[in-house]
């Protein structure tokens, strides 16, 4: 992983960079997922849309992932559809969310997704209750890059990774998804958001799912008693413009001095955004970094 010290020239000796095609893994990369045997889950997400990365964080993690949501959570009481609670802007907050979106599977798995230059996007919690007919039954078709225009760019812009503190099972209120509707590179219709089939993304204690920003996705009410605790934290392609703003960080030294591997990359803390001040340029050194590191 690139720090601070690397500088564009580093990045740009290989001219292939500039050139690198929807979902191909860079040669830079290649060995990372090679030594977190990532490779299933990369062929499942090229042709699918989705996979489930296995054993991505220790089930104790999970215990703590989950006592941290539970903690920052809020009532939902007019969202329905069995949704008791949700969390927001949970990275920075609480130890075991930054170990968890700063996972080697997470981060290797991010950058092949959306780039080198990723951004953290959205790190946020809900707990989910069993449904009691009230509301919407689940959580209709939907893809998560529905920000931008159709037809969606072949690169992909923004990843999304579920980490349900328990599992997720289909009766259990388990995310739903089109197999291979992001080839279609655009939104569902009205229509086709209540009527297109879709499989539950299962995973135990310890895995976590993930699918791209065009792939067409909802939940499945839960009809078991209980309740699913699930992190949900998107990254996004340089360029884009993340739904909450976790900069505010960086400026926290004492926060950064123990954030873990990997923190720096999220926040863009290398990229040249908000570098130039009035009768100052911007910072070329980050300028050629991020130029370099959005092709990867």
């Amino acid at each position: 992983m690139a720090d601070a010290a690397t500088t564009a020239s580093d990045l740009s000796e290989d001219s292939s960079l500039y050139s690198l095609a929807p979902n191909t893994v860079s040669d830079e990369l290649h060995p990372r997922i090679d030594e977190l045997e990532l490779w299933e889950a990369v062929e499942h997400m090229r042709e699918h849309g989705y996979a489930v990365i296995r054993d991505a964080a220790p089930p104790a993690l999970m215990d703590d992932l989950r006592t941290a949501i539970h903690k920052f959570a809020e009532p939902l009481k007019a969202r329905g559809n069995g949704m008791l609670a949700g969390a927001p802007m949970l990275l920075g907050r609480d130890p075991a969310v930054d170990r968890v979106a700063t996972l080697p599977k997470v981060m290797a798995f991010a950058e092949f997704s959306v780039g080198k230059a990723m951004r953290a996007g959205r790190i946020v919690g809900s707990v989910k209750g069993e449904f009691k007919g009230e509301g919407e039954a689940g959580l209709a078709l939907h893809a998560d890059q529905n920000w931008m225009p159709t037809p969606f760019p072949e690169h992909n812009l923004l990843v999304t990774f579920c980490f349900a503190c328990e599992g997720m099972t289909g009766p259990g209120g388990a995310t739903c998804v089109a197999p291979g509707s992001h080839k279609m590179r655009r939104s569902p219709t009205p229509e086709e958001a209540t009527s297109t089939e879709t499989v539950p993304i299962e995973t135990r204690k310890g895995d976590v799912a993930v699918w791209d920003g065009a792939c067409w996705h909802g939940s499945y009410p839960r009809n078991i008693p209980g309740t699913r605790t699930v992190l949900h934290a998107t990254y996004q392609r340089l360029y884009t413009q993340p739904i909450d703003d976790f900069t505010y960080l960086l400026k926290d030294e004492a926060y950064m001095a123990n954030a873990p591997e990997g923190m720096r990359q999220l926040l863009g803390a290398n990229l040249f955004f908000h570098t130039a001040k009035p009768g100052q340029d911007t910072d070329m050194e980050k300028f050629g970094y991020a130029m370099a590191a959005s092709k990867m």
